[in-house]
């Protein structure tokens, strides 16, 4: 066994996406909360202030925050057994409304109200069976329940203060910063599929409640024959969640009788009265929890570094509905995702950009900030010596799209730069391309797979066949 196998081994299961952080008790000293995961019965997982800032944190100390309802509430998921954090409101005496982690699921029980204190601090306020009660950490008492969280108190004072300590997030290479590329570049020729597969947000979709050994099957059949699916350096997915991923991972390597390994990376939210952002959750399929909601990048998994990018997205607001009510509308925080093999000089970035729509960047202020952050991970962050491949879902059309959507200008310096696969196709509108979305009775192109101008594009194919999602996969095969 490697080394590296040892230590994902090592890894507790499962380890979730998203942002890490620990829980900084103000009351208890500075002591930081621990999920006691080795209990059994009616104490397994339950939460505890004790472990001494002096003390390295371990899993027993991280989580990671995710959110059911668009940040209204965040709901705590300890990394070291992965489940949610859970407010039991009908246990009794001294153990009533004990936070422990033990729920496979978000609920009611699981959500927490984060409430910022004038210091800098949160309050956590859980709903319980006597209304809302601030959860405490309860230091005074003596012997086994000395330090143990409980929601109980009508009022924040110091036992009430917790430190939200941002640890880092699980996006990132496990094997410290980026590698050098090979030198001199290798010559590559190989070829990338982007797919918004539709498998949570829309009801419409008939993949928005699929399993993942659907969607991994119906991912590899679109790659071709086992031949042709040989020839894939990278895949590009985009709304779909955190369960899905090692069952894509493990389809494309029955397809391609060759190592894979798939990346996910969640779409957050700000949670309400706090500046913390929460992986928003996918919705369950019965009793299942499908974990995280977002993109994943699938890409071989020879030496490979990867790491996400927050991108600027539009902020929660008030906003005028169609009936002239003020309404709060919560804000998706899109995201973008890179890994590098480094043995092929190859860098491969993938994102899903805001939707247009009237609640959240009609104007496309925003989808312009995050082409340009794009065009900075693609071009500025990186070292000279890769060659990067990049796409993905960018809710965009090109600059001279026949279509009747707006903004046109999103992408104006992603063709200045690089070379869209679909591009010169047409001698009237040379970056409008192939169609990869069905809409309101047309169709537009608001898929893109981007790469250097130096490269040879010598095929770039949209089936027009979205299967069992609302768009068209786009597949490319570049030559350097």
């Amino acid at each position: 066994m490697s080394a590296v196998q040892a230590q994902a081994d090592a890894r507790p299961v499962p380890v979730t996406a998203g942002d890490k952080y620990a829980l900084k008790s103000v009351g208890a000293g500075g002591l930081y909360v621990s999920a006691e995961v080795v209990n059994s019965g009616d104490e397994e997982g339950m939460l505890r202030a004790r472990k001494s800032p002096l003390d390295e944190l371990g899993s027993w100390e991280k989580f990671t925050l995710h959110t059911h309802d668009k940040g209204w509430t965040a709901t705590l998921r300890s990394e070291a057994n992965g489940n949610y954090v859970t407010t039991e409101r009908n246990d009794t005496g001294s153990h009533k409304n004990l936070l422990r982690a033990r729920s496979t699921t978000v609920g009611e029980w699981e959500e927490l109200h984060l409430v910022r204190q004038t210091d800098g601090t949160y309050a956590l306020k859980a709903w319980t069976n006597d209304g809302y009660k601030y959860v405490t950490a309860e230091t005074q008492d003596a012997g086994t329940d000395k330090g143990l969280l409980r929601a109980r108190a009508d009022s924040v004072g110091p036992l009430q203060k917790f430190e939200l300590v941002f640890l880092g997030e699980e996006n990132a290479s496990d094997e410290g910063g980026r590698p050098s590329p090979a030198s001199p570049a290798p010559a590559a020729d190989f070829h990338v599929m982007s797919w918004n597969v539709c498998a949570n947000n829309n009801t419409g979709c008939q993949n928005n409640e699929v399993a993942g050994a659907d969607l991994g099957s119906q991912i590899a059949d679109r790659l071709g024959s086992d031949a042709e699916a040989r020839q894939y350096r990278a895949v590009f997915l985009q709304e779909l969640c955190e369960s899905h991923a090692k069952a894509i991972e493990k389809a494309l390597e029955t397809k391609t009788d060759s190592g894979w390994d798939v990346r996910f990376a969640p779409i957050k939210y700000t949670v309400d009265d706090s500046s913390v952002k929460a992986a928003k959750t996918c919705n369950k399929t019965g009793s299942e929890d499908r974990g995280a909601y977002g993109i994943a990048l699938a890409v071989p998994d020879t030496n490979v570094w990867y790491t996400s990018y927050d991108l600027p997205s539009p902020e929660n607001q008030t906003i005028e509905n169609d009936k002239g009510d003020d309404v709060w509308v919560r804000m998706e925080q899109r995201t973008a995702m890179c890994a590098v093999l480094p043995t092929q000089a190859l860098q491969f970035c993938a994102t899903h950009f805001s939707s247009g729509a009237d609640t959240e960047d009609p104007k496309g202020e925003k989808r312009k900030e995050q082409s340009a952050l794009l065009q900075e991970i693609v071009h500025s962050y990186t070292p000279a010596g890769y060659r990067t491949v990049y796409g993905g879902d960018f809710n965009s059309v090109p600059t001279d799209s026949a279509s009747p959507d707006t903004p046109k200008d999103v992408m104006t310096s992603a063709y200045a730069a690089d070379k869209e696969c679909d591009e010169g196709q047409s001698s009237t509108r040379p970056r409008d391309g192939k169609a990869t979305k069905p809409l309101d009775g047309r169709n537009i192109k608001i898929d893109y797979l981007f790469g250097p101008s130096s490269a040879t594009i010598s095929a770039c194919d949209v089936p027009a066949d979205a299967g069992k999602s609302d768009h068209y996969p786009i597949k490319a095969h570049f030559e350097f």
